[in-house]
């Protein structure tokens, strides 16, 4: 039996193989504490489950979906779109539903992508950035993200032959590990640079709804002028409406661009669930919305305060999240690596979190840490990593 190069090729997807070393350390009688993995601990909000209860039960619902997504869907995108971002969309045209924001990371390659082509990923990252270039036979290209630099690209530095030869660039702001947040100026350049070398943003905007201040609240680069015809956003109701496992999102972009999405993706699935469309489409114009978002707003900087004066206490370096469920700290100097770090803090104190490598090279000096575990687990963490700092 052989196997296709994209498999043999492929190292193993950071999550699983973080989630089999805390399955062997609980096997081992571990009482395991993760703050590894950014799944919100908090469930779905019952004016959700409300909603699918009743969609549930329509029979429209139960036949193959529009592989665009169904007119009411798209509408009601467009309407929170324009109230959230400031930004008009034509719902017939610029919308497409997807099945959850890592179908689209994953597919979008493929739509702009030929076998030896190249794409440029911002580093660290998201790992399904890379493979999902990979799998579409393309090359990857490392974008550095320093902490001097905010970690935010720097696109004056990148060599502009390569610029001239990438397809497209993955970009992910509010990002995802450094929560990091970039402003309207850095996407003025975005656009810019991308009209320059004539490639495609794909713009992974998942943690919008993520954010702690209000003068840290994420845009939209599609209220760049020209961004439309040129970068496409991608959004995910996983991390807005903690819907991780009801696999839905949306990506916008110009007429052209979401039409050779769809042509791809028409002929790998069949849509997402309409029940879950029309439950989606509702949710964005609840009246619980607002007190829902504040509520978790509260709630997650109060766990962002609190870790945050756990790592100063015991002399850690990071910079304060502005958005997202992650706090990018440096690993202390006396280990050589993020994995020997993390190694050593699940073997002793049974908790996980996760090594900055698996982000790329440029995360080797780093662990991520995340906020997405009921209180108590986390305060009990913080105790554990208080103990393990100090036996050292």
């Amino acid at each position: 039996m052989t196997f296709s190069r994209r498999v043999i090729d492929t190292p193993p997807y950071l999550f699983h193989l973080i989630d089999e070393k805390r399955k062997a350390a609980a096997q081992r009688g571990v009482d395991v504490i993760s703050l590894a993995i950014g799944d919100p601990d908090r469930p779905t909000p019952d004016f959700i489950l409300d909603l699918m209860q009743e969609e549930i039960h329509d029979p429209r619902n139960h036949v193959y979906p529009s592989y665009k997504g169904e007119p009411d869907f798209c509408e009601s995108v467009a309407a929170w779109f324009e109230k959230r971002f400031s930004v008009q969309l034509d719902p017939k045209t610029d919308i497409m539903a997807i099945i959850g924001s890592k179908d689209a990371v994953s597919h979008l390659p493929f739509a702009f992508l030929d076998p030896g082509d190249s794409g440029l990923v911002t580093d660290p990252g998201y790992p399904v950035y890379n493979a999902a270039i990979g799998y579409a036979g393309g090359r990857v290209v490392r974008v550095p993200l320093r902490e001097e630099c905010g970690f935010l690209p720097d696109l004056s530095a990148i060599d502009p032959v390569e610029a001239d030869r990438a397809k497209i660039m993955f970009v992910n702001y509010p990002n995802n590990p450094t929560s990091a947040v970039a402003d309207e100026s850095f996407f003025q350049e975005l656009v810019e640079f991308a009209a320059k070398h004539d490639l495609v943003i794909l713009s992974d905007n998942a943690y919008s709804e993520v954010y702690f201040e209000e003068a840290d609240r994420p845009i939209s680069i599609m209220k760049i002028p020209g961004a439309k015809n040129r970068a496409i956003e991608i959004h995910s109701f996983s991390k807005t409406f903690n819907m991780t496992g009801w696999r839905i999102g949306f990506v916008v972009g110009g007429k052209e661009l979401i039409n050779a999405f769809l042509t791809l993706k028409s002929n790998f699935d069949s849509g997402v669930f309409m029940a879950i469309q029309r439950v989606a489409a509702r949710a964005l114009g609840h009246p619980q919305v607002e007190p829902f978002f504040r509520e978790r707003t509260a709630l997650f900087k109060s766990r962002r305060d609190r870790i945050a004066a756990a790592l100063t206490e015991l002399g850690y370096r990071f910079q304060l999240p502005r958005a997202s469920y992650y706090f990018w700290v440096r690993i202390p100097e006396s280990y050589a690596s993020s994995v020997e770090f993390c190694a050593d803090l699940l073997e002793k104190k049974g908790l996980v979190v996760t090594p900055g490598v698996g982000y790329g090279p440029a995360g080797e000096a780093f662990f991520r840490i995340s906020m997405t575990a009921p209180d108590q687990r986390i305060d009990e963490g913080l105790k554990r990593l208080r103990e393990f700092h100090r036996s050292r």
